[in-house]
């Protein structure tokens, strides 16, 4: 069984979160001893920006591979078909005319009260679905804290 780890989980940890850094690690060390650990290049780019704030750069990449290896997290570099399918579920996530709720992924409409302007704005960038198709494609399971849109556009089992 092989887990994907979304972002905000290795974030949790590294950053000892007080609500969520216990859960996490508790999730990381489940499916650690259940499977392999992967991340994809766009988590591992986010990661080494928690780094950069503390090091510079090559003290940071040094960091950043060392607590991957501690954790046994190896990183995948993306395929086309990861790029396909995240520029699938991106133009349909962006073909909507609301705004979508980041937990849920229901849609919202709102508009201006004086002009009547339609509002609308991203909750999710291009990133995060890339790491969903990431996911989907290279391992059963995401782990994650936005649960929402990535059960709605990807098939991967999000815990």
């Amino acid at each position: 069984m092989i887990t994907a780890i979304d972002t905000n989980i290795l974030l949790d940890v590294l950053g000892n979160d007080p609500r969520f850094g216990g859960l996490s690690g508790e999730l990381l060390e489940k499916h650690a001893v259940e499977g392999a650990l992967i991340i994809s290049p766009v988590v591992y780019t986010e990661l080494l920006v928690f780094f950069l704030r503390k090091h510079q750069t090559s003290i940071a990449v040094s960091k950043l591979n060392e607590f991957l290896r501690d954790i046994d997290v190896r990183v995948i570099n993306f395929d086309e078909r990861d790029l396909v399918l995240a520029a699938e579920a991106w133009a349909a996530f962006r073909g909507g005319r609301g705004i979508r709720c980041p937990s849920c992924s229901k849609e919202q409409a709102f508009s201006c009260s004086w002009c009547g302007s339609k509002i609308s704005w991203r909750n999710h960038i291009v990133t995060d679905f890339l790491i969903g198709a990431h996911a989907q494609n290279h391992a059963e399971y995401l782990a994650t804290r936005d649960r929402g849109y990535y059960k709605k556009y990807f098939k991967v089992k999000v815990v």
